[in-house]
């Protein structure tokens, strides 16, 4: 039987941190890496998602900054979000009586987001015209930044560098034109809110046609952004207003699961409905999915500073990470969205959409049942060469707790990496995923498993996950390349 050069190269790896640890640890304990497949589920949280949801608001984050070349900017609307190097980069659309573009801001702390500069990206290669409802993510197989928009076709436009405003390309379309089965099932309503999420083998893209449709299509991940198939509907309500739009999908950290949600009209104002599947591609079973137990709406959303919206509308769950995954933390769960005062009226581009934040406040027992949530941790400049590592507890349910590494890349990309730490004390890990590692004392060493080795210059990914024993740590990770 023939072994491959990684193969081999890999277990010489293993076999030099072992060696390493040997001669500094008389004595220990040594565990095989379980999970390994990507695709293999993580052995936590079995039931991470409730059956239902309670949350609580900020008061309005940011609002719309005109300028001399857009002075009547009535709404901020819209946004996707990501943490990356110790900042959010928010994306979102402007809105007035003259139409729709774009917009990117970024701050380090929530608190400083309605100081921010605004930056409008009309003028970048993606120019002037309608454009709308961004999606921001980090296809990690190109080492790009995608931003899917919506100009009256499905398009996207790429960037190196998501702190560049002028770095973005001219827009280019997923569809030669509108896709005959949206034409055939659109009526009165209109193409819009695109929104990708990939698997390991595909990337998805969906869309809405505010006529109670949804649709989904797809194409290889070494193909994206090319060859995307002919849509199909991917769920439908004979009450339109029940499956308006601005759809979001997630893979839910941890589990099989994937999270559908779309926007919906209720009794007071819009509201957010959700499904689960194990799949990207459905069937979809109902979460909260209705009025009466809705994802987010006002009914059951707190504010404390007082409520100045009954729409809980259009925007974007805080993500785990930035890549085209687009998985979320069940334990931590946020969502970045947009409303506005319930006095106002008038035409819809015109409305005064603000944005604000949502922190759920009854997470899953399975996460320690205190609902209380952290904003994902600082991340340093990434190192002139090699790279560093990251260790970040996920969650503490007292008997065991869950951690999470991540690794990035110095000025130059990795196609492997080791990580090694020390714990403060009786700390043990019993199972993990994505990881090759031994343990021998309070000493750790591990290393990638071969398909997540490969780290972009200057960027982050997971690299793995765990579950241990002992008080929680977050202990400071040496990281090498390999």
């Amino acid at each position: 039987m023939s072994i491959s050069i990684r193969t081999r190269l890999r277990a010489v790896r293993i076999a030099l941190l072992a060696a390493a640890m040997a001669a500094t640890m008389a004595a220990g304990l040594t565990a095989h890496a379980q999970n390994a497949e990507e695709g293999a589920a993580a052995p936590v949280q079995a039931e991470a998602l409730p059956a239902s949801f309670t949350w609580s608001s900020s008061g309005v984050l940011a609002g719309p900054k005109p300028d001399s070349a857009h002075p009547d900017i009535a709404g901020l609307k819209d946004p996707s979000v990501v943490f990356h190097n110790g900042k959010w980069h928010v994306f979102a659309s402007i809105a007035s009586s003259a139409g729709y573009n774009l917009v990117y801001f970024n701050f380090a702390d929530w608190s400083q987001a309605a100081g921010a500069t605004h930056h409008y990206l009309d003028r970048s290669a993606i120019g002037a015209g309608y454009r709308a409802a961004p999606e921001v993510f980090y296809y990690e197989p190109q080492g790009l930044w995608y931003l899917v928009y919506q100009t009256g076709n499905a398009s996207y436009s790429t960037n190196p560098d998501i702190a560049n405003p002028n770095g973005w390309s001219a827009p280019k379309h997923f569809y030669p034109g509108m896709p005959q089965i949206i034409e055939d099932n659109i009526g009165s309503g209109y193409w819009v809110d695109m929104w990708v999420t990939c698997d390991d083998v595909d990337c998805h893209l969906f869309s809405s046609d505010d006529n109670g449709h949804l649709y989904r299509s797809q194409t290889s991940v070494a193909n994206f952004p090319n060859g995307m198939s002919e849509p199909v509907i991917a769920m439908q309500d004979s009450d339109k207003y029940a499956l308006w739009e601005a759809s979001n999908i997630y893979k839910v950290q941890g589990t099989n699961q994937y999270l559908l949600l779309v926007e919906a009209f209720g009794s007071v104002g819009r509201y957010f409905r959700s499904w689960t599947s194990t799949s990207i591609a459905g069937p979809w079973t109902p979460l909260a999915d209705s009025n009466a137990n809705p994802f987010a709406a006002a009914s059951n959303v707190t504010f404390p500073g007082g409520a100045w919206t009954k729409d809980i509308s259009h925007g974007e769950m805080i993500r785990a990470g930035v890549n085209q995954r687009m998985e979320i933390n069940p334990c931590n769960m946020q969502y970045l969205y947009q409303g506005r005062d319930p006095n106002a009226s008038g035409d819809y581009n015109n409305l005064p959409w603000r944005l604000g934040l949502l922190t759920q406040t009854n997470s899953s027992p399975d996460c320690g049942g205190t609902g209380e949530t952290t904003p994902p941790p600082t991340t340093s400049p990434p190192p002139a060469s090699g790279c560093t590592a990251v260790l970040t507890v996920v969650s503490d349910w007292g008997s065991g707790w869950q951690g999470r590494v991540d690794v990035t890349a110095g000025n130059a990309s990795l196609s492997g990496w080791s990580v090694s730490w020390t714990w403060p004390g009786s700390q043990q890990i019993s199972s993990s995923w994505n990881v090759e590692w031994q343990q021998s004392g309070s000493a750790v060493a591990a290393g990638d498993v071969g398909w997540n080795g490969t780290v972009g210059a200057g960027q982050s990914r997971e690299a793995f996950g765990f579950i241990a024993s002992g008080p929680s740590a977050a202990p400071t990770v040496t990281c090498s390349s390999a």
